[in-house]
């Protein structure tokens, strides 16, 4: 393999990711400039005008809590982590003295939220007796981080590092030559630290082979989990090998929730593990294990306390009203705002190093692949990095953790659905490395025995992805919920469900499929009260229909309120399971036109979340223009699990 092959691709994904950073762009600049203040305030993007009603200094920057009149915005229209810019309301020389502050809300409740500046801000207490405007802003961090990754591994020169590299982008010519012992992939890496044998005797064969497979192979090892086959499970018993052999161990995730899955289970087995990130992107269960909450925690805090209680309270007498103001007076606050800003320094030096302490004697870090790069990762020494969801990683970001660790483990299942790619240029983004390395032969395992479905909610899939491979546990293989078949289409063909596009937002809804399949979740809770329901579709104007139908429902008294219903898209819905799912494929068209649902992958995660009842609802005039659907179609009527709506209808 030529060195140029990496290259190539890198250049092919740098290209991609420019792609995708200017459809960011573009798509914020339109709204922001060529769109009114009315407009920007109803699509969510700006608040104008605001109030700060308090400021005051955090680690990292000031942290202003901030109001929304009424009128002014959107409810709720940020959420915790965006991106924001802070702009005074007023002349341009006002505007020019107090500047514009880029931020990051921290928290967001109706019309108030709390934002963390980048920098210390504007100082004095005049910024209270101000309006400002909040505009939605690009989020840069997350492309600037993917593009240093990159670039480190387009431009190293070290051979080890090329050629493990090269693994990672699953190019073919990194693998060794046959009997070649002294670059075997898959001989013993573990000069460093123990070799563990694998105890767990609830692992299955495959989940096992799998921990030996990481806990013992060479540098890039690959896990292909389908959906329900235990990889969550797998993974946390093969760090918990790792560590006990004397493993530090990265662990990532292209999402938060998947990264707090991970910290979840790893501390139950009793690892010691730090959550990197924003305590308002972590679920309140693994809150405690944030490196915020264990700083603050710790004994030392009250130091950092103590500063910055001092350098507040310099800051306020510097800021004091004083009737005869002069040289003196002027000379006097400035020195007491210097003591103030070295206050706060020390104070984040202080945490600074209680951070460092407690990342040094983190058994397991875990932190979202963006969060990889975070300043406070880059010194520290791990052994291994493990990419959970992998199947859902834009492949610059699993460059960034790659480069933390000498060695990478890939777990996922590029059957589910890709990384979400917005701009047409970035396509090639969405063959993962994942899904690169099982199509060109790095050591891999495939768990084969699924813990979720009846065997007949697995059967279309498993034979259509999995080429039958995949099989039920006892356990569930057989398990329904009386009066439901486990898998069924339900073909609305000549019953008049006919979508409609919403002009504003160009997304597609069918009001009467909608209503039906409302009708039969009612059904099956009257059945079955106490089973956990999903009602899936693949556009946000259908998800807004069922919505809408489902709380009618409830109003009238046809369904409980108390139910535990979930309506959702399906892309949203990935990685949850319910008893029953409920799936809208809202095509009804005379052209034959699918849009999203040409997604085989789409319609594959929609009924691999059910448990014991999964019914598609479509109809089949429209979608059997697509290959997959009609033979899924094909699939239901050879093997009875098809029946037409006209049999609820009439």
């Amino acid at each position: 393999m030529k060195n140029t092959d990496a290259i190539d691709l890198i250049h092919k994904w740098t290209q991609a990711l420019l792609a995708e950073r200017d459809e960011e762009r573009s798509r914020l600049q339109l709204l922001l400039q060529d769109t009114s203040l009315k407009s920007r305030r109803a699509e969510g993007v700006t608040w104008s005008p605001v109030s700060v009603v308090r400021a005051e200094y955090a680690f990292g920057g000031a942290k202003w809590s901030l109001e929304c009149g009424s009128g002014g915005g959107t409810e709720g229209a940020f959420r915790a982590g965006s991106a924001v810019l802070l702009t005074p309301i007023g002349s341009h020389a006002e505007v020019q003295e107090w500047g514009t502050w880029p931020a990051r809300v921290v928290k967001m409740r109706g019309l108030a939220m709390e934002v963390l500046l980048e920098g210390e801000g504007p100082e004095g207490v005049a910024i209270q007796h101000l309006k400002w405007t909040v505009d939605a802003r690009a989020d840069e961090r997350s492309f600037q981080a993917m593009a240093h990754a990159l670039n480190h591994w387009l431009n190293t020169e070290d051979p080890e590092l090329r050629r493990y590299r090269d693994l990672g982008l699953g190019l073919p010519g990194a693998l060794p030559a046959q009997g070649d012992p002294s670059g075997e992939v898959g001989h013993d890496h573990s000069d460093s630290w123990t070799v563990m044998p694998v105890t767990d005797p609830s692992l299955n064969q495959q989940q096992a082979n799998a921990v030996r497979l990481i806990t013992s192979g060479g540098p890039v090892t690959l896990v292909h989990g389908p959906p329900g086959t235990g990889k969550t499970r797998t993974l946390v018993a093969a760090i918990q090998n790792l560590v006990d052999g004397g493993c530090k161990v990265l662990a990532a995730a292209p999402s938060n929730m998947a990264v707090d899955v991970l910290v979840e289970r790893l501390s139950l087995n009793g690892l010691e593990v730090v959550r990197m990130g924003h305590p308002m992107r972590v679920q309140e269960h693994v809150l405690n294990r944030t490196l915020d909450a264990l700083v603050e925690g710790d004994s030392d805090h009250g130091q950092v306390v103590a500063l910055r209680r001092r350098a507040a309270q310099v800051q306020r007498e510097a800021d004091r009203y004083v009737r005869n103001f002069g040289p003196e007076e002027r000379k006097a606050r400035q020195l007491a705002r210097s003591e103030a800003r070295s206050l706060r320094r020390d104070a984040d030096d202080m945490e600074g190093y209680l951070a460092d302490r407690w990342l040094a004697r983190a058994q397991v870090v875990c932190a979202t692949l963006v969060g990889c790069d975070d300043t406070r990762l880059r010194d520290l020494k791990f052994d291994v990095v493990v990419v959970d969801e992998a199947s859902q990683a834009l492949p610059p970001a699993t460059l960034i953790a790659m480069r933390r660790a000498p060695r990478l483990v890939l777990c996922g299942d590029p059957c589910q659905l890709p990384p979400t790619v917005k701009s047409q240029g970035g396509k090639v983004l969405e063959q993962t490395m994942l899904e690169r390395g099982l199509l060109n032969a790095i050591p891999a395992v495939m768990l084969e025995v699924q813990h979720r479905m009846h065997a007949d909610i697995m059967s279309a899939g498993n034979e259509h992805f999995y080429g039958g491979s995949l099989r039920a546990h006892p356990s569930v293989s057989d398990r329904k919920l009386d009066g439901l078949p486990p898998w069924l289409w339900v073909d609305t063909a000549g019953c008049g469900f006919n979508e409609d596009k919403l002009s504003e937002s160009g997304s597609v809804r069918n009001v009467e499929e909608a209503d039906f399949v409302v009708a039969r979740a009612s059904e099956w809770l009257d059945l079955h009260p106490g089973m956990t329901l999903g009602i899936v579709a693949p556009y946000a104007a259908q998800v807004e229909c069922l919505t809408s139908s489902w709380q009618r429902a409830v109003q009238e008294g046809r369904v409980s309120g108390a139910s535990e219903v979930t309506i959702h898209t399906v892309d949203g819905f990935q990685g949850q399971e319910r008893d029953g799912m409920l799936v809208s494929l809202t095509r009804s068209n005379s052209e034959g036109r699918i849009g999203f649902l040409a997604e085989s992958r789409r319609i594959h995660v929609a009924q691999t979340r059910a448990r014991m009842a999964c019914m598609l609802v479509g109809d089949s005039a429209t979608l059997c223009q697509d290959p997959y659907l009609a033979w899924l179609v094909e699939w239901a009527q050879h093997h009875g699990c098809y029946d037409s709506a006209w049999s609820w209808l009439t």
